[in-house]
């Protein structure tokens, strides 16, 4: 019996490269640590060089998390639309009976998949990292001239998708060009806007130049709502991880607020300030299957093929289910930033 009291996404990363070179992403300039390629999300227990799993193999994993309970996928990367086979995912964990099946992509190939295809697969959501409405700053910010090929992926697209919306973190620079920004997003397409946190990774390779520009760039989650309510004159409701504001015209205005992820004891010890916690269960190119980003490595962490082959997926992903569903939900973030000195 499929179990779907609780909404839990898979987020699921089937490209380990990427086409763009962000300045922001693991894999900057094109080459991240351990020899990964803009992984950002790929979160690989294995070299590049040992190759990753195929697309029928990650569907059979697939229909076990739905028989656990999971009832959403994201697909994400490196870049999604890279693997040829995004489309083909798409539309066969639509069979399984997967309900929300989302995608977080650069928007790079979207408009000439359409034309090509004359359709789009079986999406509920399309989410565009999509930083700036500044054109040479968004080109310098992801290492080319990509601005125009993701205007026209998002003009191109959206008339053939309910939600396809522009995800932004938010620094301080940018609140006094919030509003265009807005109205920018709006004008190409864009039904929603997702304001996210910025993160802090205060680990073995935090500099100074991190943490001072953290200090200057960060914007509180409850300024980052001030301040929506200042450019849209619209109250704010909650939601599970924020608030959104929903503007007449259906036009969506989120804000993600980190504190309200879920997460336990162990994120305490963990030196990432990030926007997670264990809120997710994430399969990487390679079959691993972890439940964050897990910078220590020390969270459940296994070979999906493996325990697919001897007959264990099943159990250990109920395991997991079980933890997201019944783990407390810790406020840390106040104190996290005072041991690193960030507030």
């Amino acid at each position: 019996m499929n179990e779907k009291k609780f909404q839990r996404n898979v987020r699921i990363a089937i490209s380990p490269v990427c086409n763009m070179k962000c300045i922001y992403c693991e894999g900057n300039n094109g080459f991240g640590k351990n020899g990964r390629t803009a992984a950002m999300e790929d979160i690989r227990r294995k070299p590049i060089s040992e190759g990753n799993i195929t697309t029928e193999e990650l569907l059979e994993i697939l229909k076990v998390f739905y028989k656990v309970g999971f009832n959403g996928i994201t697909l994400t990367g490196g870049e999604p639309t890279v693997n040829k086979e995004w489309d083909k995912i798409i539309n066969e964990t639509a069979k399984i009976g997967f309900e929300r099946r989302e995608m977080t992509t650069n928007g790079v190939l979207l408009g000439d998949y359409f034309r090509k295809h004359g359709k789009l697969p079986k999406l509920t959501l399309i989410k565009i990292s999509f930083d700036t409405d500044d054109k040479e700053e968004f080109n310098r910010m992801t290492g080319g001239d990509f601005f125009d090929k993701v205007v026209d992926s998002v003009k191109t697209v959206s008339p053939h998708i309910n939600i396809i919306r522009a995800n932004k973190v938010m620094l301080r620079k940018d609140l006094k060009d919030l509003n265009r920004y807005i109205n920018f997003c709006r004008s190409i397409g864009f039904t929603a806007v997702n304001l996210l946190e910025l993160v802090a990774y205060p680990n073995s390779t935090w500099t100074e130049e991190n943490k001072n520009f953290f200090k200057e760039q960060f914007v509180p989650y409850e300024e980052m709502i001030k301040e929506l309510r200042k450019v849209e004159n619209l109250e704010s409701k909650r939601y599970k991880y924020g608030h959104i504001s929903i503007a007449k015209d259906g036009f969506q205005i989120m804000a993600t607020d980190s504190k309200y992820t879920i997460r336990d004891e162990q994120c305490k010890n963990c030196p990432i300030d990030c926007q997670q916690g264990k809120f997710t269960v994430r399969i990487a190119t390679d079959g691993n299957i972890t439940m964050c980003p897990d910078y220590k490595s020390e969270l459940v962490s296994f070979n999906g093929i493996e325990a697919l082959k001897n007959n264990t997926l099943e159990t250990r992903l109920r395991e997991m289910f079980e933890t997201l569903t019944t783990v407390p939900e810790i406020d840390w973030f106040d104190e996290f930033r005072k041991k690193y000195d960030l507030l």
